[in-house]
């Protein structure tokens, strides 16, 4: 599988963003505390698991400036990149959320792009809008304005809930959170996630059979979960 195959995206999409966090872990591609949001943002709207490849920008709001740049470099990110997309938005406020890039009028243009995901430290509105968008959205939450809204630049680093992303990256959401996907673990990540979701179940339907007792517990010499 190619990394922006459908056939990869699909198998991804299988999964949950735990169970492929834990195959990251056991391949030991990374260290265990990097690579993941850090609850601080949490999915607005959406249910399936979200897929697709990194597309970068960076914006302010709280204050005027002549630093802003035409949005349609992001539309055009967006349409050159091969494969699903999700956008990742920087907001750079200190504190983030001053103002919403997305709402009605973006997020419409963004699903005719067929974008898979938006995530952002910001705050977005409009939100029963955003719920008939077929992607999912994560955000601190939500606000009321645009404020000064404008986008400072395109297809840079960045780092949103203590992610940093890179454009291009691959990554994997779902209620959780989003997790970054190394490509040197697509060749291992979904034998080691199902030998580990079949450690989990074996513990799990032991624990609830008639065979289970405190003393075979305590004489576990490891249980990872």
């Amino acid at each position: 599988m190619t990394a922006t195959s459908p056939e990869l995206i699909e198998a991804l999409a299988a999964w949950d963003t735990p169970a492929l966090s834990n195959a990251l872990d056991a391949l030991r591609l990374r260290s265990y505390n990097t690579g993941y949001t850090n609850g601080s943002v949490h999915r607005v709207t959406g249910a399936a698991p979200m897929v697709g490849r990194a597309v970068t920008a960076r914006m302010v709001a709280r204050d005027a400036g002549e630093d802003g740049i035409p949005v349609s470099q992001l539309h055009r990110a967006i349409a050159e990149t091969d494969g699903p997309v999700v956008v990742v938005l920087e907001d750079r406020d200190d504190p983030a959320g001053a103002g919403a890039f997305l709402g009605e009028v973006n997020g419409s243009l963004l699903a005719a792009l067929r974008i898979q995901g938006l995530i952002t430290n910001g705050r977005v509105r409009d939100v029963n809008e955003l719920r008939t968008f077929p992607y999912s959205v994560y955000a601190t939450g939500l606000c009321v304005a645009r404020s000064h809204m404008r986008l400072v630049d395109v297809g840079t680093d960045v780092t949103v809930a203590g992610l940093t992303v890179r454009p291009g990256d691959l990554l994997h959401g779902d209620e959780h959170g989003v997790l970054n996907i190394p490509a040197e673990a697509i060749p291992g990540i979904f034998a080691k996630a199902e030998e580990i979701r079949e450690e989990e179940q074996n513990i799990v339907t032991w624990s609830r059979s008639a065979d289970f007792s405190v003393e075979e517990l305590l004489r576990l010499r490891r249980v990872r979960h």
